[in-house]
């Protein structure tokens, strides 16, 4: 199965609101992913899927990725790469909820972050050694399920020899 034939299977009634309010721009067309199962399945069309947790990107492209220390433009947007790494013998959706929980902090502050999916080609390492991603394409939302669901897989993993 394609790419866009695995997205074409995410139904209409999986576009479901972000964050509490509807997507818009870039993001209202894109299909919203509602579990960990749903992202990995995407995973296995998918080279290069990286998570971004921005205002979206509409104000991604408007004002590029710049390192807030530096001042410096950065030559792809910062996001995080979610396959796993070869060492990484927890498997995918392991991996995938690792991802989303160790970012996951982006989402609070009330900021209106949103975490969304693209592909594209690594250009470089931001400052915090996080791949930089230039030529980039959205590809799905997460919604707003995604994160409790990563951190109750993810705490349950880190437990795993003491519970």
């Amino acid at each position: 199965m394609s790419h866009a034939q695995t997205i074409d299977r995410i139904t209409a009634a999986d576009r479901t609101p972000v964050a509490g309010r509807r997507p818009q721009g870039e993001l209202a067309g894109l299909p919203v992913l509602t579990s960990l199962d749903q992202v990995a399945d995407l995973m296995e069309h998918t080279d290069a899927l990286f998570l971004r947790i921005s205002a979206g990107p509409d104000e991604d492209r408007r004002s590029g990725g710049w390192d807030g220390e530096s001042g410096y433009l950065l030559p792809g947007l910062p996001a995080w790469m979610l396959r796993p790494e070869a060492w990484w013998a927890g498997g995918l959706r392991l991996w995938l909820a690792r991802q989303v929980v160790r970012h996951g902090f982006l989402l609070s502050g009330g900021k209106g972050n949103q975490p969304w999916l693209l592909t594209g080609e690594v250009v470089g390492r931001g400052p915090d050694g996080d791949p930089l991603v230039a030529r980039w394409r959205p590809v799905a939302l997460l919604a707003r399920g995604v994160l409790p669901e990563a951190e109750a897989a993810y705490a349950a993993w880190r437990c795993r020899d003491l519970c």
